[in-house]
C-alpha cells in the first residue's frame, strides 16, 4: 500500500476518534450531585450587613478570585436582574466564551442559583450540558458546587471563609437576596475563638 494512502486512513481514523470521543464526553449521562449540608456556624458575634448587588458581585469576584489562584479559567459573577457567571472555555484550541444565567434563592443561608439562560459561543446546547463543561473544565472554589443534572448551581456561603482582618476570618450567610429591590441581606458571623 502506497505511504500517502496508509497516512490518510491513519490521520482519517485519528478524526474520527477525536470527534467520537468528543461527541461521548459532551452527551455521557450526567450524575447526580448531592446538595452539601449547611454548615453550622460558630458561637461569635453577628454582623448585619445590608448591601447592593453591585458590592455583592464586588465580593464574591474577590472571594472566587483568590480561591481559584492555581486555575487557569477565570469565572466572572455579575448581580443584576439576576446572577451570571461568565467564563471561557477551549474546546479544539479554541475559546468559547460561556455565559449562565440564574435565578437566585435562599437555602438554609447559602445561595441556590437555578439556572435560566445558557449562551455557549454560537453553539446550541442544553442546559445540563454547559453545566457539566463548566464543571469538568474549571477548577472552581470548593463552596461552589456545580449540579448538572439538577441545573443549578449551590454556593455554600456557610463553608466559605471571609477574611475580615489579618489573622480573622468570618463566616456568612444569606439572609434576604431581594434583587428587584437591590436589597441583599447578610449574617456575617465573628467567631469569638
Amino acid at each position: 500500500m502506497n505511504k500517502w494512502k496508509a497516512a490518510f486512513l491513519l490521520l482519517s481514523t485519528l478524526v474520527i476518534v477525536v470527534i467520537v470521543s468528543t461527541v461521548y464526553l459532551i452527551t455521557r449521562p450526567i450524575a447526580e450531585t448531592p446538595t452539601p449540608s449547611a454548615s453550622q456556624l460558630p458561637d461569635g458575634s453577628h454582623l448585619e450587613v445590608h448591601t447592593t448587588p453591585k458590592d455583592f458581585e464586588n465580593m464574591a469576584n474577590r472571594l472566587i478570585e483568590s480561591s481559584m489562584k492555581t486555575s487557569k479559567i477565570p469565572v466572572k459573577m455579575s448581580v443584576g436582574e439576576d446572577v451570571t457567571l461568565q467564563s471561557t472555555l477551549t474546546v479544539f484550541e479554541m475559546e468559547l466564551p460561556i455565559t449562565l444565567t440564574f435565578e437566585p434563592t435562599i437555602e438554609d443561608g447559602n445561595l441556590l442559583l437555578k439556572q435560566k439562560t445558557v449562551e455557549v459561543g454560537m453553539l446550541d446546547i442544553p442546559p445540563n450540558t454547559a453545566l457539566k463543561l463548566l464543571k469538568d473544565s474549571v477548577d472552581l472554589p470548593n463552596w461552589m458546587v456545580i449540579q448538572p443534572k439538577e441545573e443549578q448551581i449551590y454556593l455554600n456561603l456557610t463553608k466559605m471563609n471571609v477574611p475580615l482582618g489579618e489573622n480573622l476570618k468570618g463566616h456568612v450567610q444569606a439572609k434576604e437576596f431581594n434583587l428587584k429591590e437591590n436589597r441583599i441581606i447578610l449574617d456575617v458571623v465573628i467567631p469569638t475563638k
